[in-house]
């Protein structure tokens, strides 16, 4: 009955489809969206979008607490999935090596209402809109818009929600975002505060692993903040270099804490050294940087 007939509609769509929305539902995929906030968190104003390093933090303690409120509200409804939602289709089209990639890409398991890419992508993508100054509002928020249609759109394709399930997760992340600036007010401390709030509800709501991720990943996040926030606030653009190290190693840790089974009191303090390192690495950056130019001078002297 949430689907509407929808669901049952695009099944019939050609496999081509499937592959290509599997791509495009990873625009709301944790690993993308968070991927995506911290290096613009890092790179900051040398980042393309130009985004001040204060409200790179705010979209980072937003997508924390969007995840938290995932974890709520599934839990809260407890709303099954389509019945093949767990089954990858179109297998015969993807490379054997790639066969574990898209079977993730392109199933799900778990409750479905809401739908947490549907959530995620209004929040991460709306948030993007709303802090921005690239462009008019008018078009930021169209292509914000655009891009939680595509994400809504693959997955109904891929088979794995109902209509009302993205619908709902779409009216979530809307309501969730606009109370989250409003008392925000573009201050990353509040917006950490907030999340974790809410990472704690979550937490309480029901023992699991994502909810612990979140939890842990908010904590460090809001100490590192709330320690040396005023310092990140002010500090420069990160460099390349340790940008590049900060990815390959907080990346591959988040990447394994989300996916392997290393239960909850291990995933809650792993992700508490992720959200915070996440969050301090401009530090870090602004160290090296100091001794570099430290150094500088002092060989310049010597010639």
């Amino acid at each position: 009955m949430r689907g509407l007939g929808v669901t049952e509609a695009l099944d019939a769509l050609p496999d081509a489809f499937r592959l290509a929305f599997a791509v495009l539902t990873q625009l709301a995929d944790v690993w993308f969206v968070l991927g995506l906030l911290t290096l613009l968190y890092w790179f900051g104003e040398r980042s393309p979008l130009s985004l001040p390093r204060e409200r790179g933090a705010l979209l980072i303690a937003v997508a924390f607490g969007g995840l938290s409120l995932i974890v709520v509200a599934k839990q809260l409804f407890a709303l099954a999935r389509p019945p093949l939602a767990g089954e990858a289709t179109a297998l015969e089209h993807v490379p054997a090596f790639l066969h574990a990639i898209y079977t993730n890409a392109a199933t799900a398991t778990g409750y479905g209402f809401p739908s947490g890419h549907a959530l995620t992508a209004t929040v991460v993508w709306g948030g993007l809109a709303a802090v921005l100054d690239v462009g008019t509002r008018a078009r930021r928020a169209l292509v914000a818009g655009t891009i939680v249609a595509v994400v809504c759109l693959a997955r109904l394709v891929l088979g794995v929600h109902y209509l009302v399930d993205v619908l709902a997760g779409i009216g979530f992340g809307l309501a969730y975002l606009g109370i989250v600036l409003t008392l925000a007010r573009r201050r990353a401390r509040r917006a950490f505060r907030i999340a974790a709030t809410i990472a704690v509800v979550a937490l309480l709501g029901t023992v699991s692993a994502d909810g612990a991720l979140a939890l842990g990943a908010t904590a460090g996040a809001l100490a590192v903040w709330e320690a040396v926030g005023d310092r990140l606030a002010n500090s420069g653009p990160m460099g390349f270099g340790v940008g590049v190290l900060g990815i390959l190693v907080l990346g591959g840790g988040f990447v394994a804490v989300y996916l392997l089974d290393i239960g909850v009191v291990v995933t809650a303090l792993a992700g508490t050294v992720v959200g915070a390192g996440v969050v301090a690495m401009p530090v870090l950056d602004e160290r090296i940087g100091g001794r570099e130019k430290e150094d500088g001078p002092t060989q310049n002297v010597s010639r």
